[in-house]
């Protein structure tokens, strides 16, 4: 274990040199395909309409029927320990704006909303799964922002006997361009190892034609700490 977790913090460092994305072994990349790809509906399990979903959302969703149902998607997949597949469906409404939400299919075979966030994302597909000693994330990519901002959230979750969890959230582009000569850009990615994740982030100023660069770049670095739960970051 000891040479385990001395041969994280090594390739830790690592990455913050080359500035590379997040790394499974090989192993844990296979046990997490799997999972993302089972998203076939089982026999007993019937396929799931759009109609179905939008009548969950209007029953259960926040805002009952004020949503933007035209920019409504959804697939099934496989996020938990048991047999049936959840449902991630989202909508899109714009170029800041959208919804994301997580139906859990219950033991009656009813789908219970389990979360709802005023995300606009990348996909809904988890587009990329990291593993800690005790949890299987998932990445979900939200982009917001407004006039002369804009901004790339990663999201890092699970579900676990029908509760939906969000583990960590991070900066992954932050792009601000709202004061004249205050311009930036914020980079950001993260690693995790075990049971930390490591978080970094370059900010550049710019002139106002956003190109030229100002001064030197600054880039800093939290860690945080894996609790069973969610990331706390260390001290």
């Amino acid at each position: 274990m000891k040479n385990r977790r001395a041969m994280g913090w090594k390739l830790a460092v690592c990455v913050l040199m080359f500035a590379a994305g997040t790394v499974l072994s090989g192993p844990a990349k296979a046990e997490i395909k799997n999972k993302l790809n089972s998203e076939t509906t089982p026999q007993t399990q019937k396929a799931i309409s759009k109609k179905q979903v939008t009548q969950w959302i209007k029953q259960q969703g926040a805002r009952k029927a004020n949503y933007y149902f035209e920019g409504l998607t959804f697939i099934e997949v496989q996020l938990d320990e048991d047999k049936e597949l959840e449902v991630i469906a989202g909508i899109d409404g714009g170029v800041h704006l959208g919804h994301f939400f997580v139906f859990d299919r219950t033991k009656a075979g009813t789908y219970k909303l389990i979360a709802e966030k005023d995300w606009k994302v990348e996909a809904l597909h988890p587009g990329l799964a990291v593993e800690t000693d005790s949890r299987v994330l998932y990445e979900t990519v939200e982009r917001t922002g407004g006039t002369g901002i804009d901004v790339k959230y990663a999201h890092l979750w699970y579900v676990k006997d029908g509760k939906w969890v969000e583990a960590w959230k991070g900066v992954l582009k932050e792009r601000n361009a709202m004061i004249t000569g205050a311009h930036s850009l914020v980079a950001g990615s993260y690693q995790v190892i075990d049971d930390t994740l490591f978080s970094w982030q370059t900010l550049t100023r710019l002139e106002d034609d956003d190109e030229t660069v100002k001064g030197e770049r600054e880039t800093t670095l939290q860690v945080f700490q894996f609790d069973g739960t969610r990331f706390v970051e260390k001290q």
